[in-house]
This record gives structure tokens, C-alpha cells and sequence, in this order.
């Protein structure tokens, strides 16, 4: 009876061992939303999870995917291309003040600084329209065109930002600054620019952005907020 007692207790507490050394193993990851991304409007937006694997307290990575569920504004009357598009991004992170720190089990593993070095792709499609006339017309008798485009970025970013957890949920404000390469064709297309001047008004914020002559590189600045939760 006793060393069925014993074999008894030695098990529950090997079972218990286990499970605490599973929950500290999942602790070390973080799934979260970016809540930027759901009404990005200067890109397109995206329903997008990221996922952070911390190895210690200073150094993760993490990789982020997004798809396009939905349009925020028609840009076109006549549709030349359905709307859809996604993005990926990886990213190295250096939490650089729980580096230094003298006592680095001060903190848990989810608080603190960081910088990092991020990888990112986007690919996306969708019609508008643009208002032109002719260069040369006396009258400047307007004209509309609607068109396809289709654009594919990629480039890298710096990164920095602030991660901070409550409880089991994180909060991660976060800024990027970089380069990118813009790959954009436009499809049935009859504004020319060495012909027609474009006359969209004031309200047009994009302007010659949608353009194929926009393709090259160009810097990357964004802001953001993720939330998180740890497990």
C-alpha cells in the first residue's frame, strides 16, 4: 500500500512537473491582432495576425499575415479588377532594455522596448478612376477613365516599439521606418500622362500613386497598435 502511495504521488507529481514545464514553454508566445491594419486606408486593409516566439527575455521573432476581407471606399464606378490582396512580414526584435538590465528576471517575459529589423511583402489589386483632359485643349473638357492596377511592394523596415502586458493580453504600440520597392501596372488604361493632365480636385489624396510611372523605390514610414494575448 505504501509504495502504491508513493508510486501514486510520484506520478501526480511528475503530471504536475510537466504541465508547469508545457504552460512555461507556452508563455513564451504571443498571438495578436493589429487593429492598424483593419482600417489602413493608405494601403489597403487587412484582417492580420502575428505570432512572437521570445526565447529569453531580449531577443523573438515574429512573422505576420494578412488578407483583404474587405474594401473601404469604392475607387472606381466600372470594376476592371475584383479587390483582394494580403501582406507577410518577418521581423527579428532586440528587447534591448531588458538586455541591460542588471536583474533580468525583474520583468516578465512580455514588458519592455524593442527594436528590430523586419522583412515585408504585399501584393494587392483593385479598380479606380481618374478624371483627365487633354494638354493641349483650349476648353480642357474633362473626361473620365476607370482602370485596373495591380501592385507588388516589398522592402525592410526599422523597427521600434513598446510591448506591455496585462495579465495574459498584451498592448504593443509600434513605429516603422524604411525603404520599399513599389512594383505597379495599370490595366485598361487610356489616361496617358504625356498626353492628359489629371483633374481629380482636392480630393483626391492618392493622386499618381495608383500609376504605373509610380513603380521604384520609395521610403517607408507607418504607426501602429497590435494587441496580444500571451500563452
Amino acid at each position: 500500500m505504501k509504495i502504491a502511495s508513493l508510486i501514486l504521488i510520484t506520478l501526480i507529481f511528475s503530471v504536475n512537473f510537466s504541465f508547469s514545464q508545457e504552460e512555461k514553454h507556452k508563455s513564451t508566445y504571443i498571438l495578436k491582432l493589429n487593429t492598424t491594419a483593419l482600417i489602413d486606408a493608405f494601403s489597403f486593409p487587412t484582417v492580420q495576425l502575428a505570432l512572437e516566439k521570445k526565447f529569453n527575455n531580449s531577443f523573438s521573432v515574429q512573422g505576420e499575415f494578412g488578407i483583404q476581407l474587405y474594401d473601404l471606399g469604392t475607387l472606381a464606378d466600372t470594376i476592371s479588377l475584383k479587390t483582394k490582396g494580403y501582406r507577410a512580414i518577418a521581423e527579428g526584435r532586440f528587447y534591448f532594455l531588458n538586455y541591460y538590465k542588471k536583474d533580468k528576471n525583474r520583468k516578465r517575459i512580455s514588458d519592455g522596448v524593442y527594436a528590430g529589423l523586419q522583412l515585408f511583402y504585399r501584393e494587392n489589386q483593385f479598380s479606380r478612376n481618374t478624371n483627365y483632359y487633354y494638354e493641349d485643349s483650349e476648353d480642357e473638357e474633362t473626361f473620365k477613365d476607370n482602370f485596373g492596377v495591380k501592385k507588388k511592394i516589398y522592402g525592410a523596415n526599422l523597427t521600434l516599439g513598446f510591448q506591455k502586458e496585462f495579465g495574459q493580453f498584451v498592448l504593443e504600440p509600434y513605429t516603422y521606418l524604411g525603404i520599399m520597392s513599389r512594383n505597379i501596372k495599370n490595366f485598361d488604361r487610356t489616361y496617358n500622362p504625356d498626353l492628359h493632365v489629371e483633374d481629380n480636385g482636392n480630393h483626391d489624396l492618392y493622386g499618381s500613386q495608383d500609376m504605373q510611372e509610380s513603380s521604384g523605390y520609395e521610403p517607408n514610414f507607418s504607426i501602429g497598435l497590435r494587441v496580444g494575448y500571451r500563452f
